[in-house]
């Protein structure tokens, strides 16, 4: 399935995965390292990358935590200098996914300790964008001000040129947080942002830039529009979002999405329609177990406190039931 997610075919999958071959090769001898073996560990890194926007966090967590060990151990077996920066980079992109995993899982300490290691690595391949990814997903673990600062020092890894995939998200973070400080310099920042994933190839500049394409984007404008309070362009973007929310498997943007509808309804006075987008947001966030979809709800959570309607109070029960089952994981 990870092979199958980094794009290889079923045949190159059998080939690899084949025990008889794999055995065969281990008693003939240690095998140097190449070029194949590099782009086979490399193509992993990306699978992990993409199971992630599909597969709850504990789904995947042990085996990445397997995949890292591999890399490690061939880190520790000397290999040549042009293979082992390849390796140090893979590693890195491996563990900042493998940061962002533990903190879904409620695993600060691991998290903390995957994020240390990716900087780590960072450093050791010459790839200082990694630690972008990393902060960019540090940014939705805080709320306000800390959320702003951390997408802000992400965007210093940025490289003058190029990498416009993940620059484009960067900005879109920023857009995000400065709406939800009520900066109107939001609306600049995310016009950047469109500009950047303009001339951005998601799926060839990095293995966490997969996820970004037309629906995300329109999901960024949504969030943003909608915490800006612009009804006007939060009817477009909204429809432009739904309409990427067309896989089954798609729950953790799903949630997001929803979300973020809800929250438009309820500012225009709408809370019939906001509790059922509400209801959407919860129960996608319930079926990808995502800590960051049952967070996002935060905000509709406060625009319904005040009201006693039935169905209101039964959704906010339903949310804070599902915080309380989620409760900390020993770290």
């Amino acid at each position: 399935m990870l092979l199958l997610a980094a794009g290889m075919t079923a045949e190159a999958a059998a080939a690899i995965t084949d025990p008889w071959e794999r055995l065969s090769r281990a008693l003939t001898g240690p095998q140097a390292l190449d070029d194949d073996t590099i782009e086979r560990l490399e193509a992993r890194t990306i699978g992990f990358h993409r199971l992630e926007y599909v597969l709850p966090a504990r789904a995947i967590y042990q085996g990445l935590t397997t995949h890292i060990n591999e890399l490690s151990t061939l880190l520790q077996s000397g290999p040549p200098d042009r293979f082992r920066r390849r390796l140090a980079a893979t590693a890195g992109e491996a563990a900042t996914l493998a940061s962002w995993i533990a903190w879904d899982l409620k695993q600060p300490r691991q998290s903390a300790s995957f994020e240390r290691v990716s900087a780590l690595a960072a450093k050791e391949s010459g790839h200082q964008i990694i630690q972008a990814c990393t902060h960019a997903y540090k940014s939705y673990a805080v709320e306000g001000r800390a959320a702003y600062e951390a997408v802000r020092q992400a965007q210093q890894f940025l490289p003058a040129q190029g990498d416009d995939a993940t620059r484009a998200w960067l900005l879109s973070r920023e857009a995000e947080e400065l709406a939800a400080l009520g900066d109107r310099r939001a609306i600049e920042v995310l016009h950047q942002a469109e500009e950047a994933y303009g001339r951005a190839r998601p799926h060839r500049e990095r293995a966490w830039t997969r996820f970004l394409d037309p629906g995300r984007m329109a999901a960024f404008q949504l969030s943003t529009y909608v915490r800006l309070g612009d009804e006007h362009h939060v009817i477009e973007a909204g429809q432009t979002a739904l309409s990427a929310v067309g896989q089954e498997s798609d729950h953790k943007k799903a949630a997001i999405i929803y979300a973020d509808i809800a929250q438009a309804q309820l500012q225009i006075g709408d809370i019939a329609e906001g509790v059922t987008y509400a209801r959407r947001a919860l129960e996608s966030a319930q079926r990808s177990e995502s800590t960051w979809g049952i967070q996002h709800l935060a905000t509709v959570e406060k625009a319904l406190a005040p009201h006693t309607d039935h169905t209101v109070r039964e959704l906010l029960g339903d949310i804070a039931a599902t915080r309380r089952n989620e409760g900390p994981s020993p770290a």
